[in-house]
């Protein structure tokens, strides 16, 4: 089954989108992105960096993933966000790459992220 995009969202040529995944109205995706099978992302979200986002996690409106590191020591190194499955992020949760150069931020499987939660460098 293809993916469903909304006409109200921006998705960038680099995104690689997998089966069956769903974006709602108003997101925004732009960077080295991989989404796969059944994801879904319900309305306002921000996709940036390089982020990989694994199968069957739903994303509520209002949050941010793969965005810079709030952190004065980040210079712009080569960072990511790797997501695993199963995972619910509820409203206005952010997940930021890491500082250095080679690291990652890394979520597991089978997480519920509470409104407001902030996973960081």
């Amino acid at each position: 089954m293809t993916s469903q995009i909304h006409p109200n969202s921006f998705i960038s040529d680099k995104v690689q989108l997998g089966n069956n995944v769903i974006i709602g109205p108003f997101c925004y995706l732009n960077g080295d992105i991989k989404i796969d099978d059944n994801t879904q992302l319900k309305s306002h979200i921000v996709v940036s960096g390089k982020t990989t986002i694994g199968k069957n996690n739903k994303i509520f409106p209002n949050v941010f993933l793969g965005l810079e590191p709030q952190d004065l020591k980040y210079k712009g190194a080569n960072t990511e966000v790797i997501i695993g499955d199963n995972n619910t992020f509820r409203e206005c949760v952010t997940v930021n790459r890491a500082t250095n150069k080679g690291e990652k931020t890394v979520i597991g499987n089978q997480n519920l992220l509470m409104a407001y939660t902030h996973i960081g460098h």
